[in-house]
């Protein structure tokens, strides 16, 4: 990477295996483009509990950003091992993850965000773009790229092609 080059791509990561699949889509797009990947773990949420609510997961938060950067961590290394053929920084962020998205989003060539595949023949009616992916969409500061998956692959079609979809 060049000093005077460095672009960055903004991947959310939850560490679901389409979420791997979003990484390593970002870096072969970051090796064209010159860029660092910025891997963006969010782990707060826009509900505040009651406060005579009982306590999650995770009540401290200390111990909750150690987990959320353990999670990013390992969903970086499973995408590329332990060496990554860009430079991955690494974002772990206390707000619910739109906002946080967005925030490193700001002065991004893309974001990148994973979601489930079109429904094949046959399949569940669970897929397409969730509340995070739609607002990215209509809120981000960049370009968006919404990658279909199933599993941990990108799920490619191309329009007017009556060849069968293939995973990448």
């Amino acid at each position: 990477m060049h000093p005077q080059t460095i672009g960055k791509i903004v991947v959310g990561v939850d560490g679901a295996p389409r979420t791997i699949a979003a990484l390593r889509w970002a870096a072969s797009e970051a090796l064209r483009r010159d860029a660092e990947i910025v891997a963006v773990h969010a782990w707060g949420t826009v509900l505040r509990p009651a406060s005579y609510a009982p306590v999650g997961d995770c009540a401290d938060p200390d111990q909750c950003a150690r987990r959320a950067a353990a999670l990013l961590a390992g969903s970086v290394r499973t995408a590329f091992g332990d060496a990554p053929p860009m430079p991955v920084r690494e974002v772990v962020d206390d707000r619910a993850v739109v906002p946080a998205l967005l925030s490193q989003a700001r002065r991004a060539e893309l974001l990148v965000v994973a979601t489930r595949a079109p429904d094949l023949p046959g399949g569940r009616f669970d897929s397409g773009p969730g509340s995070t992916t739609l607002s990215c969409l209509r809120q981000a500061p960049c370009p968006v790229v919404v990658l279909p998956t199933i599993g941990d692959q990108v799920w490619t079609a191309v329009a007017d092609d009556d060849r069968p979809p293939t995973l990448v």
